[in-house]
């Protein structure tokens, strides 16, 4: 499975996880102190969870952004090399 169809197989699972659990909470006999402290609770580890999906999406943008600025910086100097041997070669013709 590739990063992006589990990343976002991830945040299906935590909006479903999230909206699961408020409809049960919703629909459990207690009292609404206790229903509303739960979903405060539900809420407030549901938001963590997104933002570690984030910082991990964040991070991973970081490193193919590095990956990606290495591998132009590489094929600039193949580039620049592949020139000058060009130039060498012409010269003691």
């Amino acid at each position: 499975m590739s990063e992006n169809n589990s990343g976002s197989m991830m945040a299906g699972f935590l909006v479903g996880a999230a909206v699961g659990a408020g409809l049960a909470l919703i629909f459990a006999p207690m009292a609404g102190d206790e229903t509303r402290r739960r979903l405060t609770e539900g809420a407030r580890k549901l938001k963590d969870g997104a933002v570690d999906q984030l910082g991990q999406v964040k991070s991973k943008i970081d490193n193919r952004t590095s990956d990606l600025s290495a591998a132009i910086d590489a094929g600039k100097d193949a580039y620049r090399r592949s020139g000058e041997k060009t130039t060498s070669l012409s010269d003691h013709a």
